[in-house]
């Protein structure tokens, strides 16, 4: 990469791995030759045919030797350190270290490479939730989690015995519940998108002490941020984490949780979000001042 040149494998066998130039055919004649010792089980160089003769240009853009692999290496310690990093921040990285700038695909290809190896695959991660659960109550006494899943169907449309599929779930832990009490009796509930492989929906609720730090209460991952969904996350948080009646709910009032809250039975009372009201005053106006 250093000179821009590249080679490719003219034979690759147990005991035999022969190189040339990638433009041999155009006449530069580099080639190395490399048999395995059985005696010192190690790999010699027998031959070798050098330099390249071939121009020392730039071939293109980025380099072939340059792939996903070696990229992988090179930034997992940068994206371990912060697994949000940008892919222009890769790039640019990348290129200095390689004199190379490689493509956004290369680069996204990587990280991803890099992600699964640190923290698992997406459908590995759904597979270790029991386990997670399992760990989270024994060595963290009081965690409550509600885990719903769905029948599992292949792609002839029969029904799979023993497998499920990740449905929604709802999550809180001790030190909330019994922080709470303690908080102004007003709860802000929300949900934001999850973004990756699985587009999910995270739900939750958050409170906020005498002194203004904020205290997040409980948690829930659904499919959808719909009726069905909010009810599930409001009847779980009235059953597991707030027992008073008298609490205000602030929120954007989007039309599934105002369904919820009222088929849920909860005698809770709900107002709007001021930034929610400021921002679809704004957005209906089209007037900053």
């Amino acid at each position: 990469m250093n000179i821009s040149v590249d080679y490719k494998v003219a034979v690759s066998k147990p005991t035999l791995y022969i190189g040339e130039c990638w433009k041999s055919g155009e006449g530069c004649n580099w080639r190395v030759r490399d048999a395995f010792i059985q005696n010192s089980q190690m790999w010699e160089i027998r031959k070798f045919v050098g330099p390249h003769t071939c121009t020392s240009t730039r071939m293109t853009e980025d380099h072939r030797k340059l792939d996903s692999k070696t990229i992988c290496t090179c930034i997992m310690p940068m994206v371990k350190d912060m697994p949000t990093i940008k892919f222009s921040v890769l790039i640019a990285e990348i290129q200095a270290r390689f004199q190379y700038r490689v493509s956004y695909r290369k680069a996204w290809i990587a990280k991803q490479m890099a992600m699964e190896q640190l923290y698992g695959d997406f459908d590995a991660s759904y597979n270790e939730l029991q386990g997670w659960i399992a760990a989270m109550r024994e060595y963290v006494p009081g965690t409550v989690i509600e885990l719903q899943t769905r029948p599992y169907y292949g792609p002839d449309d029969q029904l799979q015995l023993g497998k499920r599929i990740f449905h929604r779930m709802f999550w809180t832990f001790d030190p909330c519940v019994r922080a709470f009490p303690h908080c102004k009796p007003v709860v802000q509930v929300d949900g934001t998108w999850l973004y990756g492989k699985y587009t999910q929906i995270l739900l939750i609720a958050v409170a906020q002490d005498g002194n203004r730090n904020v205290l997040p209460i409980a948690f829930a991952i659904v499919d959808k941020e719909n009726m069905e969904s909010w009810e599930f996350f409001l009847t779980n948080l009235r059953r597991y984490v707030i027992s008073n009646d008298n609490i205000c709910i602030i929120s954007d009032r989007g039309k599934g949780l105002i369904a919820a809250i009222r088929r849920s039975g909860v005698p809770w009372r709900s107002v709007y979000c001021i930034r929610h009201i400021a921002a679809n005053f704004i957005r209906d106006y089209k007037n900053a001042d």
